[in-house]
C-alpha cells in the first residue's frame, strides 16, 4: 500500500511539471527563413511570430540589434491580431549576408513583459545555405585551352597625346625664355657672318685681278650692297659724292671718285686696286659694327666705326 502511495505522489509531482514545461515550449517564438539557400549580398526573408495572451507585452527586435552574421535592411511589421484569449504578433526582417560560410544560422528574441516578470524568449535556430555562384572544381576537371583570340579595335588616347604636346609645349616654353635671347643673339650674328663671307669671297676676287672699266664697276656694286646691309641705309643708287656725305666721310668720297674716273675713262686701272683695299677695310668695319649687340646704336658712319672697335676690345 506505501508503494502505491509513493508511485501516485511521485506522478502528481512530475505530470504537472511535464506539462508546465511543454507549455512553455510551445509559447516560444516561431521564427524561419522564407527559403533555404541564399547568395552573398541578396536579400532573404525572415519571419519571426510570436503567440501571446492579450494581457502581456511584447517588444521585437529592431534597427539596434546585432543580426549577425546577417545585416538588417529594413523590416514590415503586421498589427496584433486577437483571437480569443490568444493575441499574435509578426515582423518580417528583410536580411543580408557578405559573410562567406556554408551555412547561416538565426534564431531572433521576443522581450516578454508580464505583470510580474519580464522575460526574453529565442526562437529556434533556423538555418540557410550558401548558394555557390562558381561550382567547385573538382581535382580530376581537365582544363580546356581556347586559343581562338578576338581582333580588339585600337583605341586612340586622345587625353594622353593632348598631355604629351602640353608637356612639350610647356618645355619649349620655358627653353625658349631662359635660352631664346642666347640664341636668337647667335642665330644674327651668324647671319651678319654669313653676309660677309659671301661679300669677302666676291670682293677679294677682284683685289686680285687686273681692272678695268666693266670690272671696276662690278666691284664698287658688290661693295655698295654689302655696305647698305651693314649701315642699313641704301647706298646702292648714290653718287659718290652723296655716299661720303652719308658716311661722313670726306676721304671716302675722294676715293670713290678715282673710281669714277676708272669707270667712265677706262684708264688708270693700277689706281683702282689700292681704293678697293680702302673699300675692303671700310667693310670689315662695317662688320665689327654690325656684330655689336644694341639696337638703339645709331646707323654705321666711318666717324664711329674706329669708337665702335675699341670698345669692342674692352
Amino acid at each position: 500500500m506505501k508503494k502505491y502511495i509513493s508511485i501516485f505522489f511521485t506522478l502528481f509531482i512530475v505530470l504537472p511539471s511535464m506539462v508546465f514545461a511543454q507549455e512553455e515550449e510551445q509559447n516560444l517564438p516561431y521564427g524561419r527563413f522564407i527559403r533555404d539557400s541564399v547568395m552573398l549580398g541578396e536579400e532573404i526573408q525572415y519571419t519571426l511570430r510570436y503567440e501571446h495572451s492579450p494581457e502581456e507585452e511584447v517588444l521585437f527586435p529592431d534597427s539596434t540589434f546585432n543580426f549577425e552574421p546577417f545585416e538588417l535592411l529594413h523590416k514590415k511589421n503586421f498589427n496584433t491580431r486577437t483571437l480569443g484569449n490568444v493575441s499574435i504578433d509578426c515582423v518580417i526582417y528583410s536580411l543580408a549576408t557578405y559573410e562567406i560560410d556554408s551555412v547561416y544560422e538565426l534564431g531572433l528574441p521576443v522581450l516578454r513583459r508580464g505583470s510580474e516578470k519580464t522575460d526574453t524568449l529565442y526562437a529556434y535556430l533556423d538555418g540557410v545555405f550558401l548558394k555557390e555562384m562558381i561550382p567547385v572544381v573538382s581535382d580530376t576537371t581537365t582544363v580546356i585551352v581556347d586559343a581562338n583570340f578576338l581582333d580588339l579595335k585600337t583605341q586612340f588616347n586622345t587625353p594622353m597625346l593632348v598631355l604629351i604636346l602640353g608637356f612639350l609645349l610647356l618645355a619649349v616654353m620655358v627653353f625658349y625664355a631662359v635660352f631664346g635671347n642666347k640664341f636668337r643673339e647667335n642665330w644674327r650674328k651668324k647671319k651678319i657672318q654669313k653676309h660677309y663671307n659671301n661679300f669677302r669671297s666676291q670682293f677679294d676676287i677682284y683685289l686680285e685681278k687686273e681692272l678695268d672699266s666693266k670690272t671696276t664697276e662690278e666691284a664698287v656694286a658688290i661693295w655698295k650692297a654689302y655696305l647698305s646691309k651693314v649701315s642699313h641705309q641704301d647706298i646702292q643708287p648714290l653718287t659718290s659724292k652723296e655716299t661720303g656725305k652719308i658716311l661722313k666721310s670726306d676721304q671716302l668720297e675722294k676715293k670713290l671718285k678715282i673710281l669714277d674716273r676708272v669707270i667712265y675713262s677706262g684708264f688708270g686701272g693700277e689706281e683702282a686696286k689700292p681704293v678697293l683695299k680702302y673699300l675692303n677695310e671700310i667693310a670689315t668695319k662695317g662688320y665689327a659694327y654690325e656684330m655689336v649687340n644694341n639696337p638703339d646704336k645709331p646707323p654705321f658712319v666711318l666717324d664711329m666705326t674706329v669708337e665702335v672697335e675699341v670698345q669692342e676690345k674692352k
